[in-house]
């Protein structure tokens, strides 16, 4: 048998099936390279002047700097000292300077992008990364430009287990000062019946009367526990209680963080018997923290009716969570502090992070469901973290008021679409984005100093 018979007809499959897999390979890796440079281009195409650039860490954040050298490519990857798959990254900032004024860098700015997706190819496919572009304007000389920094920043936090957690806890309870807050004195009394009452007691004196359950009655007043056996046959006190609460000494007591997005948006609003619905997961602490310290504040005024906690499904394993039963749900209707304050730390306590988007539309609905006489319902969200039960979201029927923490320049997609989809609003440390209902399928809105345009219902970043 000669040669020719010997490659026939084996040996031309071999060939064929080698040009198919080469022409597959060599197809995927084309359309790869375009779906980089679409994101690419789309990182590129905001820019944000500054006279200088600031690192701007939310309260949970960390940085890590990777340089890159004046008027080059190249970045110095050796100098990261994180290990980025360990941790969340949040946001990174490609920065730069106005060197040479009037030039676009588009060129030089692609290339860095590359090097940066060469050495780390997980930033590149992930979605929920907030990218912003930095020029420096004080470095459109050459001079001034050769000072100031050059490359990117990446903002990252832990990701969230066993030992964060526990971690969180302990900042938390220094937040609330724990560790200082004294006992709260008998400054009132408990009474099952208040047919009578008028009668045995100068009530003129008291100005606040509620209706508890009885365990939180007692501990309201700092009467033990054990004294319920008292009251058996009842479900609930009434607890009369004297003016004795000083809010200026109060607050001495509390440590919050520079970040008080919670507490002034709280204090800008005017929301009464509100439902307060509150992600604890991923270093959210700062935020809930604030929450019970504008509750310490205002506890005598019981504005907020039910509070709800969600941790995204407790210890369940990503893939056993199911949309509307993920689960890690926890609320009260006690306004008293020291209840919602366990409550919190048993849902943190509870929980083990798990993937980053969370269960916020299944918090919503089983906190609407358990609180009829909700006027105002408000939900606390992490910006850095996506929503994963979006598909429930049309059986919200009620306006949704969002309080959106850790935001470094461009709002979370889901967050506006909640609130638009509900007729309801996004609050941020400054800024109220009310009437985002009124904003109709194709036209562009301003929102936090970023161009918007609603794209299939949803918010999409210009």
């Amino acid at each position: 048998m000669n040669t020719e018979d010997r490659l026939s007809p084996n040996s031309n499959n071999k060939v064929t099936v080698s040009i198919y897999i080469g022409f597959i390979t060599a197809f995927l890796f084309c359309c790869n390279a375009v779906i980089a440079q679409d994101k690419i281009n789309a990182i590129l195409s905001h820019v944000i002047k500054q006279p200088a650039y600031k690192k701007t860490p939310t309260a949970t954040e960390s940085t890590e700097s990777i340089p890159s050298l004046f008027g080059k490519p190249g970045i110095r990857v050796p100098e990261v000292r994180v290990d980025l798959s360990e941790v969340q990254v949040t946001a990174i900032d490609l920065v730069f300077t106005d060197f040479p004024a009037g030039n676009d860098l588009i060129a030089l700015n692609t290339n860095r992008l590359h090097k940066l997706f060469a050495a780390y190819p997980d930033l590149e496919s992930d979605s929920s990364i907030e990218w912003r572009v930095i020029r420096q304007m004080d470095g459109a000389e050459k001079v001034a430009a050769q000072l100031m920094f050059h490359g990117f920043v990446i903002y990252f936090r832990p990701l969230q287990n066993e030992h964060t957690i526990a971690t969180d806890l302990e900042e938390l309870k220094k937040i609330l000062g724990a560790d200082k807050l004294p006992v709260k004195p008998k400054n009132g009394f408990v009474t099952p019946d208040t047919s009578t009452i008028r009668i045995k007691y100068e009530i003129e004196e008291y100005t606040e009367v509620l209706k508890l359950p009885i365990a939180d009655a007692l501990r309201y007043v700092g009467i033990p526990a054990q004294e319920k056996d008292a009251y058996i046959g009842y479900d609930s006190l009434y607890v009369y209680v004297k003016p004795s609460v000083d809010s200026a000494a109060a607050k001495r007591y509390f440590n919050p963080p520079p970040d008080s997005t919670v507490l002034k948006v709280l204090d800008r609003m005017h929301w009464n018997r509100m439902l307060v619905v509150t992600d604890v997961t991923a270093s959210m602490f700062p935020y809930s923290g604030q929450l019970l310290i504008w509750l310490k504040l205002h506890e005598a005024e019981r504005r907020i009716n039910r509070f709800v906690f969600f941790n995204d499904g407790d210890n369940k394993a990503d893939e056993m969570k199911t949309i509307g039963n993920t689960g890690g749900v926890y609320n009260t209707n006690s306004s008293v502090f020291e209840v919602v304050e366990q409550l919190l730390y048993k849902t943190m306590s509870n929980g083990n992070g798990g993937n980053i988007p969370e269960n916020n539309i299944e918090a919503l609905l089983k906190g609407i469901a358990s609180c009829n006489d909700c006027a105002s319902v408000i939900m606390i969200a992490d910006n850095s973290s996506a929503v994963s039960d979006m598909a429930l979201l049309k059986q919200v029927q009620l306006p949704v008021h969002i309080i959106l923490c850790g935001v470094h320049d461009a709002l979370n997609s889901d967050y506006l679409e909640i609130a638009r989809s509900t007729g309801g609003s996004v609050h941020t440390a400054d800024e109220d984005l009310e009437q985002l209902l009124q904003v109709k399928e194709g036209e562009q809105i301003m929102l936090h100093g970023r161009q918007y345009k609603i794209t299939n219902g949803k918010f999409v970043a210009e």
